[in-house]
């Protein structure tokens, strides 16, 4: 089998995407955390951690929004 050199190009709202499903993904096993936790201090934690990223996913939002309008400029490595 020959190996080939391929470009691979990296495009700024698909990294952004990536980043606020991981972000979505984050929030739904704290939410889970959240609901198996026993401790009053843990559900704190997590719910704190929760708002964290719901502000962060906010903001990936935005930013995908703003790529997304900015004609989905590329990286390539």
């Amino acid at each position: 089998m020959k190996l080939e050199k391929r470009e691979i190009t990296l495009n700024e709202y698909d990294s952004l995407k990536d980043a606020y499903y991981l972000e979505k993904t984050l929030l739904r096993e704290y939410a889970e955390g959240r609901e198996a936790a026993q401790r009053r201090e843990t559900e704190g934690e997590l719910s704190r951690l929760m708002r964290e990223v719901g502000e962060d996913m906010e903001k990936t939002y935005q930013l995908m929004k703003k790529s997304e309008g900015n004609g989905n400029s590329s990286l390539k490595m």
